[in-house]
């Protein structure tokens, strides 16, 4: 028997990132206002600013597939990229061939004429581009200065950095400067992480609580509130009150199975 059967679940309630449906607990549904906010009143650039693991990725993952309509700003054309990696000019040619549906442009002087002709279509049909860009900690000067030249442009475009708040330092002044609202994505109070344990049984149709308070209590302090992390932890408790066939999770079960992460994710 899997361990999510056994606890009476419908499915596998802790998926990958890319797949996990996104809880709109109190600090992400303020997060969510504000993106609205920034793209609803076609304001150019906003930061997401959030410790590692506490759902920038996700905030943005849910904003590209569910863009906010409103009458002020019925049409909107939302790209999510990350800039890990990437290298001068990609930005631009990736945005240029996503945005125009054509080939991949051969050059950055072709893909910046492709951009320009793009958004200038996009202002008369009133059309605002989103982009949500990831990972922006992660990117090198070249390609920060390609987006740096497109908030310099005033294109109908809203854009919507993500950066590690510790790793702030890395990203240049002059970027972080140009945001018209910061978005700060903090970790979950206790009672915001009771509330994500209970939705994510209910919604795989169990109603009766698994976590004990005091496990929870001990997944928060574990855990120190970042959402990955605290899946993680009550994950692995899942499986392990599953194999010694417990009534439930307790908060012994969540300080055995933190013995288990790295000291990186449970400390």
């Amino acid at each position: 028997m899997t361990y999510w059967r056994y606890w009476q679940l419908n499915g596998t309630p802790f998926t990958s990132e890319a797949t996990q449906p996104l809880f709109r607990g109190a600090t992400v549904e303020e997060a969510l206002a504000r993106v609205e906010f920034l793209i609803g009143n076609r304001r150019h650039v906003g930061s997401l600013l959030g410790s590692s693991g506490v759902g920038k990725s996700s905030v943005l993952r849910y904003c590209a597939a569910n863009p906010p309509i409103s009458a002020e700003v019925p049409s909107v054309q939302t790209i999510r990229f990350s800039m890990l990696g990437m290298v001068p000019g990609e930005l631009l040619t990736e945005l240029a061939t996503r945005l125009s549906g054509s080939r991949r442009a051969a050059d950055t002087p072709t893909a910046w004429k492709t951009l320009c002709d793009y958004f200038q279509a996009a202002s008369r049909e009133g059309t605002q581009t989103v982009l949500l860009v990831d990972d922006t900690e992660s990117s090198t000067a070249a390609a920060e200065a390609d987006l740096n030249r497109l908030i310099s442009m005033t294109f109908p475009l809203t854009i919507i950095f993500a950066v590690e708040s510790q790793l702030a330092s890395a990203v240049s002044r002059s970027l972080l400067d140009r945001a018209e609202l910061q978005i700060e994505l903090p970790g979950w109070e206790v009672t915001q992480t009771a509330e994500f344990l209970a939705w994510t049984c209910q919604r795989l149709g169990r109603q009766e609580p698994i976590f004990t308070d005091s496990a929870v209590e001990s997944i928060q302090r574990l855990s120190r509130g970042i959402a990955r992390r605290i899946v993680q932890l009550a994950d692995l408790a899942l499986v392990a009150g599953a194999v010694s066939q417990s009534d439930c999770v307790d908060a012994d079960c969540i300080e055995q199975v933190a013995l288990e992460l790295p000291n990186s994710a449970a400390a």
